[in-house]
Formats: structure tokens, sequence, C-alpha cells
């Protein structure tokens, strides 16, 4: 037995190539899923980062309204009552007053002692009050000086205390006033330039000078203010490495999991399969009759055992075929041949006995009948190769019956009937075709008694009638196997091979026709062949 050669081909198995398929599908899709889901992690974070620096910035905006002008008012009221008595006390004019007060009193107390006395006590209380009043005056507008000087040296002012930031909770703030100019900050960004902002955008990042990392900041206007507010995008970022660190951890170990589960699923799933290989492998040219098990489920499994166990049947009904087409073929051939050894042994031995021509004559027969079963065989094979289909080209029919007619009546006694054969035009070879009529014709001639009819249409239908005895009903499929004669018939001096009926089936089925017996009106066998009609056989 030779040797079995492996198959050449991947060496991965189906399995591993399934298990790193699943894998690596799952691997792309948990890390895009890992990536989407980082990235809508990150934005839900910034949205509430957002939402959280609106409001306070809201917040910062709305008590600016309300504290902020209050308080600038009160400012310029006091600034301006202490620029008033300031004025008081320091204008020369109030000071003359007080003299001439003092001095119409010194004019009256000259004129009248009491009333002296009065005006002087008066006068005396009088400008002593009046220069204490200037001196407070003057103290008050000097406080109002220094009131001013205080607005002055404080170049930014901040915005401080709870009445206008409250507790921001790490955000930055920077009030901006119409012109762009800082008015107001926060401790962090004290100093700090105009935080400017793209045009149009509600929330964008910033980097701080000193500071690592980005910021989020967002803007909100009123009362001619324009308030930016702002936190660090650092918790965001270290929520987000986070969940990536955890991911990254988690995802590796995922895939290897789902690529055992798949490889123990998988290798169970295969299992059927690969002991259904080593059965079929098992087989061999002697044993064809062994099957795979079928354990009848009907999935994918089950349908491939029954396919196999199919093409096993088949396979064994093919070698029987050969087997008997090749014991019937050498039992066809060693008749001829014995009988040419005869005729020669007996002529080489007893050249007395036989004539020259009684020798030709055998050898002549028996040599014609070699040729028929040779060339019966060849056009088997050629059955066997599929070649023997239609060639294309427009054949009629009518004239290769009308011809083999002719030869049977100039070759027997028997009679031929073509009353019945009208003008028919078939698409095919021509030669095999013509093989198809003549083997008929040469059936009938050898079974029929006196009377043979041939009918053709243009249907295309051929059929063909002799007055033998016909064939059994339970025989008519089995006629058309090759090498078999039916038992009443198997004579070989008739010159029947065995191999024309079958060789009628096979050019009849490559030229997309049909081939049946019945009985006939003659009382015999009756060959139906039908082939298609012109339009679809010539195309």
């Amino acid at each position: 037995m030779a040797e079995r050669r492996p198959v050449r081909g991947r060496r991965v198995s189906l399995r591993t190539r399934i298990t790193l398929i699943s894998a690596a599908a799952v691997a792309v899709t948990l890390v895009v899923g890992a990536v989407l889901f980082g990235a809508l992690l990150r934005f839900s974070l910034i949205e509430q980062l957002d939402s959280a620096i609106s409001a306070q910035a809201a917040t910062v905006a709305n008590q600016l309204d309300a504290s902020g002008s209050s308080t600038t008012s009160g400012s310029d009221s006091e600034g301006s009552g202490s620029d008033g008595s300031g004025s008081d006390g320091a204008d020369p004019s109030g000071s003359g007053s007080g003299s001439n007060s003092g001095s119409v009193d010194d004019d009256d107390s000259g004129d009248d002692d009491s009333g002296g006395s009065s005006d002087d006590s008066g006068d005396g209380d009088s400008g002593g009050s009046s220069d204490d009043s200037g001196d407070s005056s003057d103290d008050s507008g000097g406080s109002g000086s220094g009131s001013d000087d205080s607005g002055s040296d404080d170049d930014l002012p901040r915005v401080e205390g709870d009445v206008v930031l409250g507790d921001l909770d790490g955000t930055f703030v920077q009030v901006q006033n119409e012109a762009g100019e800082v008015v107001a900050s926060t401790d962090d960004i004290a100093g700090l330039a105009a935080l400017g902002r793209p045009d149009g955008a509600e929330h964008w990042t910033v980097r701080l000078p000193g500071e690592d990392g980005l910021f989020e900041a967002t803007a909100a206007e009123n009362n001619g203010f324009v308030v930016v507010a702002g936190q660090s995008l650092d918790t965001v970022d270290e929520a987000v490495a986070t969940v990536s660190r955890l991911l990254l951890v988690t995802v590796p170990l995922l895939i290897v999991l789902l690529a055992v589960a798949t490889w123990i699923v998988v290798g169970r799933a295969l299992r059927p399969v690969e002991r259904m290989r080593r059965e079929v492998d098992a087989v061999g040219g002697t044993t064809l009759h062994r099957r795979v098990d079928d354990h009848g489920a009907r999935d994918e499994i089950g349908r491939l055992a029954t396919t196999m166990n199919s093409m096993l049947d088949r396979l064994e009904a093919s070698q029987r075929s050969q087997r008997r087409f090749v014991s019937d073929a050498s039992h066809e051939l060693k008749s001829p041949l014995a009988s040419l050894r005869q005729y020669a042994e007996v002529a080489q031995a007893h050249p007395d006995r036989i004539s020259s021509q009684e020798l030709t004559d055998a050898i002549l027969d028996e040599g014609a009948r070699l040729e028929r079963l040779v060339q019966g065989m060849l056009v088997l094979a050629r059955a066997d190769e599929t070649t023997l289909g239609p060639t294309g080209r427009a054949v009629d029919l009518d004239d290769i019956v009308l011809a083999e007619a002719r030869r049977i009546r100039d070759l027997t006694s028997i009679a031929v009937g073509t009353a019945d054969v009208a003008p028919a035009r078939v698409g095919g070879d021509e030669g095999t075709l013509g093989q198809v009529v003549r083997n008929l014709v040469d059936n009938a001639a050898r079974h029929a008694r006196s009377r043979i009819e041939l009918t053709l249409t243009d249907g295309v239908l051929l059929a063909v009638d002799d007055d033998g005895d016909g064939i059994p009903p339970e025989e008519r499929e089995r006629i058309f196997e090759r090498f078999v004669r039916l038992d009443d018939a198997r004579s070989r001096d008739a010159g029947g091979s065995g191999l024309g009926l079958a060789i009628v089936r096979e050019i009849v089925a490559a030229h997309g026709g049909s081939v049946a017996v019945s009985t006939g009106r003659l009382g015999g066998a009756r060959f139906e062949v039908r082939l298609p009609a012109p339009a679809q056989s010539a195309g």
C-alpha cells in the first residue's frame, strides 16, 4: 500500500485560526470601545466642569452688579462730603465771617454793656466754636483727601471677600471692564494680563503662567463687565487616566479569557468533525462499505455526516460498476480472442481440415466484433469524461434515420417502415447522434421477427418499434446498464455486445435529452428518444 502524504497547506489548525480571529476581532472591538469610552468620559467630565465654572462666573457677575455698584456709590458720597468739609475749613472767607461776626459783637458791646457782655460771651464761645469747627473741618478735609489718595495708590483692586466671590472652590476669576482692562481678580491670577476669549466661544482652554496643565475657562457678562472664570483640567485628566489604567489591565485579561473560552468551545464543536475525518481516512479501496457515524443531528455536523455517507455510497456504487465493467469487458473480449486462437490452432495443426476462405471469414467476423467492443468502450470512456455533448451545429436527424432504414433493408429481410418520419433538425454532434440511431435500429433488428417501424417528429421525438417479444417492465431500467443482456437474448452470436443501449443513454443525456422503453404498437419493445427543440438546442 502506497504511503500517504500529508496535504500541503496551512500548518495552523482551524481551531487555532478561529481562536486567533475571534481574539483579534474582540481585541479590536474592546480597544475601540475603550478609546470611545475614554473620549465620552472626558467629554462628560468637561461638560460637568463647564457647568460648574459657568455657575461660578454667573454668581460673581450677579454679585458684582448687586454689591459693586452700591460700594462705588458710597465711596463717591463720602468723598463729596469730605471735600465739602475740607473746603469750608480751609476757606478764608469762613474765617473772615467769624471775624466779622466778632467785630460786630464788639461794636454792639460798645453801645450796650449788657449786650456787649452777652456778645462778648457769645463772641468768645462762638469764635471758639467756629475755630474748633474749622479745625474739625480741616481734619475732615484731610480725611477726604486721604480717601482719594488710597484709591489712586491701588493699581489693581482685588475682588475679594464673601460679598463678591464667596467660596470659589478652586475657581480663578478675572473681572474685565468694557475696555478689556483687568479691574479685579482672585489672588491666584493676580497681576495676570487680561485672558482673551476666542470669538464666539462659550468655553475654551487656556494655559496660565507658572501653572502646569490646561484650564477650562468660560465668561459671563453683566453691567458692562466681563467675568472670566475657570478651573484646572487636572481632575478630569486624572479621572480619565485612572479609567485608562483600569482598561489597560482588564482588556488584555478579557481577551485572554475569551481566547481560552473560544479554544475550548471550538475544540468541542470540532470534535465530531475530527472523528469523521479519522473514520473517512480509514476508508480504502477495499473498505468502501464502512460509513461515518451519524447520530441523527440536524445541525451542520449531522448534515456533514449525511453528505459523507452519501459520497461513500456513490463511491462504492461507482467501484462496483467499474469492477463489473472490467469483468464484463474482459469476458466479452475473451470470446472473440478465444475464437481467433482456436481457428489459428486448428489451421496450424490440421491445415487440411480448414480452408483459407473459412479461416479468413472467421478472422474478419471476430475482428469486427472486437472492433465494436473497443469502439463502444471508447465511447463510454468519452461519456465518463463528459465529451459527448453537442457541438452547436445543426443536424438533420431525418436524413440519418432514413439512411439507417436503407442499411437494414439491404442487410436483412426485415421490413422497415418510415412513413412517420418527418423532417426534423436538432443541434448536436452528427457522429454521436448517428450512433444513437444505429444502435437503436440494430437492437430492434436483432429482436424483431419481421418488422420495424421508425417514427420522427419535429418535437423532436424519435421512436423505434419492433414486433419482437418486448422487454419486461422490471428489466426496462437495467437494460441501459453496461454489458447487460437479458436472459432470453444473451446469445453473442446475434452480434450484441451489451454496450449499445448504454451508449445511447449516455449520448442522449449529453445532448440534454432522455430515453425510455415501453411496449410498442407492434407488440414488441418501443424505444423513445426525446431531444430539445431546435431553438433550444441550436441556440
